[in-house]
């Protein structure tokens, strides 16, 4: 039975306990609830745990702890910043990138979809100014993604078609939890693209596809992935490449840009499967003598090696064989984050999401932010649910400009009232902290939606309007806006267009021809040969849409 097979059987049971049983739309509610409240925290608290121990060894780990052994999240010091930065206090069970990247992720899936444009156009750039041990590539991404001319679908910066990392695999699971449908064309799409906003590279796309997939299944099933479904799984992520011909930006302009820089893709995709198959099979337990452990699966996937640590395809392969060897989420976690030289943290995260599925209880000890990480894991599961709950309300992307730098995400209003640019009101939680040298500093703060946030910053705050953001969205308003004049042109040449811009405009005139034709024009004449395709591919998206 393919895995396809299996989530369409499963269907009648997602919600519930995996058992087939009629439930009445209660107890259904409930237990998606608590499932995708318990698989955000068990991840989180993986993350917490595993980040104490990421990229150190034996000598480094007791230094972090003290001496003692890491069975549990505790406060501990790492360097932030790099040369110039200060080395933090973090406190117990604070989390880092990872959990970072999916909360960014969920808050922006609404009722409506996974929005995108505020992900890559908001949500990454912001990112850059808080992030906690941010990934190589990532990092490039989200700051080719702050320039007003780089859309989601064409993230062509330097390396851009190598970036093979577990970055985008460890922070897609909102899109399996929210997700009405756990057939994996009810949430592939997005988890595509999501993932293209900073990895292409084959080998991280497909990490991303199957913690998706074996995420779902145990969602689905309410049992972990054996090796065979493991490998089904893998069968399905093969036809990927159909799957995402429904898609005009990931199907068509992403995969023709990707094609123009690394060759076909069919052949680059049917290799990383293949190489997942043979990764799968490594891992596996041996069918005749002893199961072995989880050290074995790293020591045959070399995950200590630096060029084979971060794939997101074998970590991928990693989380869920952790499962193999040990289903108690606690142990598991300290199992994954004892296992020195390899992404502990990211390993974990992804493991504790399959793990907490089908978890008892909590994790034992809170983690940073708990209370946000349960409150977005009930909005996610109501909108599986087919509910509207309140959705982060992002700025205005007609108006939006991404900060110019990662200390400027923090702003102030002119009531002094501290604001982070896209993510909405934050109070101080104390002093800025500034290193031994340098201009910047860095601050505890916490949003007034609850997450905490060491953030750069500068010594004097800019006064900066304060955006519509951390608020509940709403629907979009019928009054039509007028396009924005374009900044003139200066003696270093014209501005760049604004693509969001002139896609938003007209999306607000899209029953208009003369306004439509004249933004065509405008873009045409201005734009990059990827902007114009990025634009006509969202005109055609917009223009086919029912009235």
């Amino acid at each position: 039975m393919t895995q396809s097979q299996l989530f369409s059987e499963a269907q009648a049971s997602a919600a519930g306990g995996g058992t087939g049983r009629p439930e009445d739309g209660a107890t259904k509610v409930s237990c998606r609830a608590d499932r995708v409240r318990r698989s955000s925290l068990w991840a989180a608290y993986g993350d917490a745990l595993g980040w104490i121990s990421e990229l150190t060894d034996a000598a480094g780990l007791k230094r972090r702890t003290g001496d003692a052994p890491l069975s549990r999240p505790i406060p501990w010091k790492r360097r932030i910043g790099g040369r110039s930065g200060i080395t933090a206090s973090l406190p117990e069970g604070c989390y880092s990138d990872d959990t970072q990247l999916r909360l960014a992720s969920g808050r922006a899936i609404r009722p409506d979809g996974f929005d995108v444009e505020a992900f890559a156009k908001v949500e990454l750039p912001v990112w850059l100014g808080y992030a906690l041990g941010a990934g190589k590539s990532t990092t490039a991404a989200a700051l080719n993604l702050s320039k007003p001319r780089t859309p989601w679908f064409a993230n062509t910066f330097k390396g851009w078609a190598k970036s093979g990392g577990n970055g985008a695999a460890m922070r897609i699971q909102p899109h399996v939890w929210a997700a009405p449908s756990l057939e994996p064309e009810g949430f592939l799409p997005d988890v595509v693209r999501n993932s293209i906003c900073t990895h292409s590279h084959p080998t991280g796309l497909l990490g991303a596809v199957l913690q998706a997939l074996s995420l779902a299944h145990t969602m689905a099933t309410g049992s972990n992935p054996s090796p065979a479904d493991l490998l089904a799984a893998t069968e399905v992520a093969a036809n990927l490449p159909d799957i995402m011909q429904g898609d005009t930006e990931a199907g068509s302009y992403w995969r023709t840009a990707f094609e123009a820089e690394s060759g076909p893709f069919d052949e680059a995709w049917t290799k990383a499967v293949a190489e997942c198959r043979e990764a799968i099979r490594l891992a596996a337990p041996s069918p005749a003598g002893p199961n072995g452990s989880y050290t074995r699966i790293t020591d045959r996937l070399s995950l200590r090696e630096p060029d084979r640590r971060g794939s997101g395809m074998l970590t991928a392969v990693a989380a869920v064989g952790l499962t193999w060897y040990e289903t108690r989420p606690e142990e598991a976690l300290r199992m994954a984050a004892n296992e020195l030289g390899t992404d502990t943290d990211t390993i974990a995260t992804m493991a504790g999401a399959i793990l907490g599925v089908t978890a008892d209880l909590d994790p034992p000890n809170e983690v940073l932010d708990a209370d946000l990480l349960r409150s977005e894991a009930a909005r996610l599961a109501k909108i599986a649910e087919g509910e509207h709950p309140e959705s982060h309300r992002y700025p205005d992307l007609l108006r939006w400009s991404a900060p110019k730098a990662r200390a400027d995400a923090l702003t102030c209003t002119k009531e002094k009232a501290l604001h982070v640019r896209g993510l909405g009101p934050a109070e101080a939680m104390d002093e800025p902290i500034a290193p031994p040298s340098g201009d910047f500093k860095w601050q505890w703060i916490k949003l007034q939606t609850g997450q905490t946030l060491l953030i750069k910053r500068r010594s004097s705050l800019a006064v900066h309007a304060a955006e519509v953001a951390g608020g509940p969205s709403s629907p979009p308003s019928d009054q039509a806006v007028a396009e924005p004049e374009r900044p003139p042109e200066t003696a270093s040449g014209p501005k760049p267009l604004d693509l969001q811009g002139a896609v938003n405009y007209v999306t607000m005139h899209k029953d208009d021809d003369e306004q439509i034709g004249k933004a065509l024009r405008k873009v045409v004449h201005q734009g990059t040969p990827e902007e114009v395709a990025g634009f006509t591919a969202a005109l055609v998206k917009l223009l086919q849409q029912p009235k």
